[in-house]
């Protein structure tokens, strides 16, 4: 006979094993999202990148002509332009090498198809939580196989999200119920949240950012002292 005053021992492996179900469900929803956001920020990169490299190899070109046409020989526009345009044909080499030995298209596939994956099972996990919430049993070991499931679906890909992707999706999600403090207010506040997510989209365009803006300099640099500029 079960004592009034303790707890329901029969219910209480069912809201253990609701519970730890409810929190590995959470941790995937986590880990795929965070791993959609690292693809979608490497797509944009690779664009970005893509688009950078072909206007630096046009700029290239555009600087022999300048040359050829506008600068006078040994003048000081005429060696500028020639430092320049070697400089720029070195540059687009090397970060053409480095581009394409970082395979960002490959790892934004990858980790789109690992995300897919553990929606499949976060699909499973709301099955069998549904399956509790209706009186059906469900055994420790189907338990532990997904656990298992989940740690050997994301191992399985060997590219990992970056922090600043589950932030990412932490701050799209703050006012879930699974993100929220004790008093229901959301665990990241409004700024943090526009912080983190200006953060996120600056992540995939920093990189080139940074090439245009020594471009630029390059670029306007002679126009900022003519007297040095026409110099024969």
């Amino acid at each position: 006979m079960i004592n009034e005053a303790s707890p329901h021992p029969p219910n209480l492996p069912i809201k253990v094993m609701s519970d730890f179900l409810k929190k590995l469900r959470t941790d995937v929803w986590r880990t795929s999202c965070a791993r959609y956001n690292a693809s979608r920020r490497l797509k944009r990169r690779e664009i970005f990148s893509t688009i950078s490299l072909a206007l630096f190899s046009s700029m290239s070109v555009a600087v022999a002509f300048v040359q050829r046409i506008y600068a006078v020989p040994a003048s000081g526009a005429d060696n500028y332009l020639t430092a320049l345009s070697a400089c720029l044909g070195i540059f687009l080499l090397t970060i053409s090498l480095t581009e394409w030995g970082a395979s960002t298209g490959a790892k934004a596939e990858a980790l789109y198809k690992n995300a897919e994956d553990l929606n499949g099972l976060q699909r499973k996990l709301a099955l069998q939580l549904s399956k509790l919430e209706f009186g059906q049993t469900l055994g420790w070991p189907e338990v532990d196989a997904l656990a298992g499931e989940y740690e050997s679906t994301k191992s399985s890909c060997r590219h990992n999200h970056e922090p600043i992707d589950d932030s990412y999706f932490r701050a799209v999600k703050r006012a879930s119920a699974e993100f929220l403090n004790e008093d229901g207010s959301p665990a990241i506040g409004t700024i943090a949240a526009k912080l983190v997510t200006l953060r996120w989209h600056w992540a995939s365009l920093w990189y080139f950012a940074s090439f245009w803006i020594v471009i630029v300099v390059a670029l306007i640099l002679p126009f900022c002292f003519p007297a040095w500029w026409m110099k024969p």
